[in-house]
């Protein structure tokens, strides 16, 4: 504590040495180090995310054990998140431990979304992407924290459900373009890597060549594209 064992008031404030608070707990210093073994400087001995003070005269939890009640959640989280009991192993008595409740239904338990994966127990879909956390967990593979796990412009939940590309891949037919530009700007199938069927990527199209990726003859003279570039020699 940094204070004078020869002052009953070391810093002349008035408020003997032990009964000051010098972490702002609620509990004094002498409470912390005679009776709890709590961190007098530090506001929370167990970093459970509840202060001692609200540990000890609040919630009569243990300050220096982070899950007191033994359920697989801190005691911070059962007060501030989730509103189960830190004292009670199962709050609801449905006859599963809090921490293997599934509170949001998305198929991860709420010790699983906060201890692993920390996502939202309370919102199936964290990343707001149309997919449920336990679907990119368990499922698809894709990351919950992210709408967009392959950065590619399209959502995770859109290419599973709607697009039928790899949410793991931003070019899922491998011909140069994302499958966010292909949908959303030149209109292209991201699924096939020659739309037109003129013979060259839609890529190449796009990237080297300057044509329409969507017109076989792009330039209408009743030559499709391979054949004016040469490539059938």
């Amino acid at each position: 504590l940094s204070t004078d064992p020869l002052k009953m008031d070391s810093d002349g404030n008035e408020t003997n040495d032990g009964d000051e608070d010098s972490d702002s707990d609620g509990l004094s210093n002498s409470l912390e180090v005679n009776i709890h073994n709590t961190n007098p400087k530090e506001a929370d001995s167990d970093g459970d995310g509840l202060s001692d003070g609200q540990e000890i005269n609040t919630h009569k939890t243990k300050p220096l054990e982070t899950d007191t009640d033994q359920d697989g959640l801190s005691d911070g989280i059962e007060v501030n998140v989730l509103d189960s009991s830190p004292l009670i192993k199962d709050t609801n008595g449905d006859g599963i431990m809090d921490g293997k409740d599934d509170t949001d239904s998305d198929g991860l338990s709420d010790a699983e979304e906060i201890n692993v994966h920390n996502t939202n127990p309370k919102t199936a879909d964290t990343d707001n992407d149309d997919l449920s956390d336990g679907v990119e967990v368990i499922s698809v593979g894709t990351d919950p924290l992210k709408a967009d796990t392959d950065a590619d412009g399209l959502s995770d939940g859109n290419e599973v459900n709607l697009h039928g590309t790899d949410p793991l891949d931003a070019d899922t037919d491998d011909e140069g373009l994302s499958d966010g530009d292909e949908v959303n700007t030149h209109g292209t199938d991201p699924l096939n890597s020659d739309t037109d069927a003129d013979g060259i990527k839609d890529g190449d199209e796009v990237n080297i060549y300057g044509t329409d990726p969507l017109d076989p003859d792009t330039d209408n003279d009743g030559l499709i594209e391979v054949t004016e570039i040469g490539f059938l020699g």
